[in-house]
């Protein structure tokens, strides 16, 4: 880990704009931790303060700004621009129903609570915001505070105990690998299984129509 952190050292005049695309396409739900990338800014940070301000307001822009698609999805599925089982491949309809009733009730707390919550929580409260009609303006009072909350907690704390996270990170880089091979692997057997289920019944069919 301490190896990749200096080899990346090397280009860190490059991570604002790297971060702020990689936030860009979290908020298309491509698999790409926002926690990952704010803790990685605040550790070049410590090793280089001089690119604080950029990297920190890249960071912001980029999760603010990345909310929005989400949110306006939700809008355009409410207007029937989009297909609505359009959701079911990317959002779960228990979820954004939990959710819409936690922002009925809590308002702004229910926002500063989400987003730091990580495993698409965030972008199913922003496309619930838009589905279930929250106007622009409240939308952008909510995400703004809770990001700002939000971003700044996680990222001066990995600024400030940047030996212990990345002391942190070496345990659960392991953890997230084998996690990442047996879900690779569980997908590939299902999809070998589908493959072999589909030939079989190809043949059954040919076999019947046959014997007809």
């Amino acid at each position: 880990m301490l190896d990749f952190f200096a080899r990346i050292s090397q280009y860190t005049e490059y991570y604002p704009l790297v971060a702020f695309i990689a936030l860009m396409l979290a908020g298309l739900s491509v698999p790409i931790s926002e926690d990952l990338i704010i803790i990685t800014g605040a550790l070049i940070c410590q090793d280089d303060p001089s690119m604080l301000v950029p990297i920190f307001a890249a960071i912001y822009a980029g999760v603010v700004i990345s909310d929005y698609f989400p949110y306006l999805l939700g809008k355009y599925i409410r207007k029937g621009t989009v297909k609505s089982n359009f959701i079911a491949r990317f959002f779960s309809p228990k979820k954004i129903v939990r959710i819409h009733r936690y922002l009925d009730r809590y308002g702004i707390f229910a926002f500063i609570v989400g987003r730091f919550i990580p495993f698409g929580v965030r972008n199913t409260m922003f496309l619930t915001s838009g589905l279930f009609g929250v106007r622009l303006r409240r939308f952008v009072l909510y995400d703004t505070t809770a990001a700002i909350i939000s971003v700044s907690t996680l990222f001066f704390l990995a600024y400030r105990f940047g030996e212990v996270v990345e002391k942190k990170f070496q345990a659960v880089g392991i953890v997230l690998f084998i996690l990442l091979f047996s879900f690779l692997t569980f997908v590939m057997i299902r999809i070998v299984r589908n493959i072999l289920k589909k030939r079989e019944s190809g043949v059954g069919s040919r076999e019947s129509g046959l014997g007809m």
